[in-house]
């Protein structure tokens, strides 16, 4: 343990919990700022601070490296939110009317790539390091966070979730009780990470990018809920 020890730990989990309250009210506020094209611009940007700050206050052991890598990978996501991933087949429930994929799944299409990118590179990257060092952790630590990275962006596409939850469904009652567990269950998780933590003793106040993890993990059952539920004639 460094600045998170057995004794203050239960203290750091209601500030990370805190910090992970925020950063939900903050997501599901920017949706109700109303917008005239499918382009979630106040989402998009609250998802990039939300990954600026989650390698501020970086959680793991790492180098520089690390967490610019984990940048890297957060930015492409975020850019194939507006930007459409080409791709062959698209499903027709996933077609706009102009004849293009809707942006979720064109994004589902890219994240998918991205991680097995990911992946590939971070096996690659550790087997490249001559004094191989708490190989399991680096590894674990470097995909965790790509994949962080790479879930925000899902946060984008919580303005039509919203809108097809508002037809009042019943699955869309479902959809939200699943979230709502989800995160739930995450929040609790993220307790026991924090009593497990030993980041940089270098980095200050690595229990918020602690807290941010959960949330960003969470992006991407937002886009897997508004794939199913488009999927479903939403």
């Amino acid at each position: 343990m460094t600045e998170i020890t057995q004794k203050n730990w239960k203290h750091k989990a209601l500030s990370m919990l805190l910090t992970q309250l925020t950063a939900y009210v903050l997501l599901i506020a920017a949706t109700a700022i109303p917008t005239r094209s499918m382009f979630p611009a106040i989402p998009l940007i609250i998802a990039a601070l939300v990954l600026g700050e989650f390698v501020l206050f970086w959680p793991f052991r790492g180098s520089t490296l690390d967490r610019a890598v984990t940048i890297a990978f957060g930015v492409v996501s975020l850019i194939f939110v507006a930007v459409p991933f080409p791709s062959d087949e698209i499903p027709p429930e996933q077609i706009s009317k102009n004849g293009d994929a809707y942006p979720w799944y064109s994004w589902a299409v890219a994240a998918g790539l991205l991680l097995v990118v990911l992946i590939i590179f971070s096996f690659g990257r550790q087997m490249a390091r001559e004094n191989r060092s708490h190989l399991i952790r680096a590894l674990s630590h470097a995909v965790t966070s790509g994949v962080a990275a790479i879930a925000v962006a899902g946060w984008c596409f919580l303005p039509a979730l919203g809108s097809m939850l508002l037809k009042g469904t019943t699955e869309g009652t479902i959809t939200v009780i699943v979230l709502v567990i989800l995160a739930l269950a995450l929040a609790a998780a993220s307790t026991l990470w924090v009593r497990d933590a030993d980041p940089d003793p270098a980095i200050r106040h690595p229990w918020i990018g602690t807290g941010l993890l959960p949330v960003m993990f969470m992006g991407v059952t937002i886009a897997a809920a508004v794939l199913i539920l488009s999927r479903l004639g939403l």
